[in-house]
């Protein structure tokens, strides 16, 4: 009788037997059995569930910031592409006697080149701004879920925005600069070649003046766009969340990158232009430079 009732108490529970045999099944977010570890699962809410789930107000702002930034992208990348294609159409799409569908003046109708390259950059930006709308879906989803198992943790898409907004006005800054040192000098070319009789190019110089100031508006609204979100996330948690000597590597790994690609552009520009011109002169018999 007693050998029955310590058989009885030795014997392992069914209930404990099958936690080992399924790998799913963790009472914790992860435990160790053996030399195997397992990672809890967590469960599928369905979508009622949560958005039953009370985000507190400063992430739910941030949430809708990242909303309102994916939104504005692909709202402006729309737009641009359109209005490219309906350029890129009133250049190739001609009429019996040659002129375009609407009839509109050549000259007040962009270069096809221009407008071929706006189109590629806006469904460039498009595409990426899908990839961050669908993975801001997927992080407000498992921040949620966590919630719902009553684990508080710092949002990963916050920690993503934090990282992007510390390196955000790095990228602004030195792409603004690229835009109003090739566009500007773009302009100033167009404008000296526009003053002869033989090329008309009012539209591409009203266009890189419009290009110009809108990179103007767009990168002051930026930059007080991205010290405000830095604040309220500050102000939220009430410290930096990323350290700050991970701050300053990634400031420098971002201001490197920049000057990476920066340098490369100006090289291919400056072999573009610089190479058909002293050819041009070779040809001509003419020296390179006033000095050679």
């Amino acid at each position: 009788m007693n050998n029955d009732i310590m058989n009885g108490i030795n014997q392992q529970n069914p209930n404990e037997q099958n936690q080992i045999k399924n790998p799913n099944y963790v009472n914790s977010k992860e435990s160790i059995l053996g030399d195997k570890k397992f990672i809890a699962i967590a469960p599928e809410f369905t979508k009622k569930e949560l958005e039953a789930v009370n985000v507190n107000k400063r992430i739910a702002k941030e949430i809708k910031m990242e909303k309102y930034k994916i939104a504005f992208l692909m709202f402006t990348s729309i737009i641009c592409a359109l209005v490219s294609a309906f350029f890129i159409a009133l250049n190739y799409i001609k009429l019996q006697d040659g002129q375009n569908f609407l009839k509109i003046k050549p000259e007040l109708i962009p270069s096809a080149a221009i407008m071929i390259s706006i189109l590629i950059l806006s469904l460039i930006v498009m595409v990426i701004a899908l990839i961050d709308l669908r993975h801001i879906l997927i992080d407000v989803k498992g921040y949620k879920t966590d919630l719902l198992m009553g684990r508080e943790r710092i949002p990963f898409f916050i920690i993503k925005s934090y990282k992007k907004i510390v390196k955000r006005h790095i990228y602004l800054n030195w792409t603004c600069f690229g835009i109003y040192l090739y566009g500007g000098l773009t302009t100033l070319i167009l404008f000296l070649v526009n003053k002869s009789d033989k090329v008309s190019l009012d539209s591409e110089i009203m266009i890189f003046i419009i290009v110009l100031s809108l990179t103007a508006v767009i990168q002051i609204f930026s930059l007080m766009f991205n010290y405000s979100r830095k604040g309220n996330i500050d102000s939220f948690y009430g410290y930096e969340i990323i350290p700050l000597d991970q701050q300053i590597a990634l400031k420098k790994a971002a201001n490197k990158f920049c000057m990476l690609v920066f340098f490369t552009i100006l090289a291919i520009v400056l072999f573009v232009i610089f190479i058909p011109y002293f050819i041009m002169r070779k040809k001509s018999d003419k020296k390179l430079w006033w000095f050679l």
